[in-house]
């Protein structure tokens, strides 16, 4: 009997000294984001994206991600609808973290293509007036900066700032933008 207490009380003593392992090379990760667009006041604006991620050791990871902006400019007392879908690739270099990898400082670097759809296709507005801009194909680069909390092995919140710069758009070349999200290691 003795013993068998002795057994109990040495793995209870061995989990409290067991860490968990994150961070593995070849690790996937399942990412979901939202947040909203920084170039105005409008407070519709906004993002949402998924992503798939790649650690490859460090704190450094690859990552693919689909992402749909929604803005909208005011024209008179109707709003026109921005659609952009958006497909990125790219690459997480960690650049600060804590001894205990709980807290870490990544920078993001990625490519961009898509579309952007504006005013879902229809050149004429309801007064007649014409919208310039057309629908077009946009590509371009991304940057991000992320701070990555880790609340166990698997669960990591994900408060972030990110720009990108599209070319091709008859909008505004820099697209800043401020998220939340939280990522789920598999």
């Amino acid at each position: 009997m003795k013993r068998l207490h002795l057994y109990i009380i040495g793995l209870f003593l061995l989990s409290l000294t067991m860490k968990g392992q994150r961070l593995i090379a070849k690790q996937k990760a399942v990412e979901i984001n939202a947040g909203l667009l920084l170039n105005n006041s409008n407070n519709k604006n906004c993002f949402i994206s998924t992503a798939l991620t790649i650690h490859s050791g460090k704190g450094n990871y690859s990552f693919f991600s689909l992402e749909y902006m929604r803005e909208s400019e005011n024209y008179k007392t109707v709003a026109i609808p921005i659609d952009t879908y958006i497909a990125e690739a790219g690459y997480s270099f960690n650049l600060l973290a804590d001894r205990k990898k709980n807290i870490l400082i990544n920078f993001s670097l990625s490519a961009v293509v898509g579309y952007e759809n504006i005013n879902k296709g229809e050149q004429f507005l309801f007064d007649g007036a014409m919208i310039l801009s057309e629908c077009n194909f946009v590509y371009g680069a991304g940057g991000k900066l992320s701070v990555e909390v880790y609340i166990s092995d698997r669960i990591v919140l994900l408060p972030h700032f990110k720009t990108k710069a599209l070319w091709n758009t008859s909008r505004n070349l820099f697209t800043p933008s401020a998220g939340f999200g939280i990522r789920i290691n598999l």
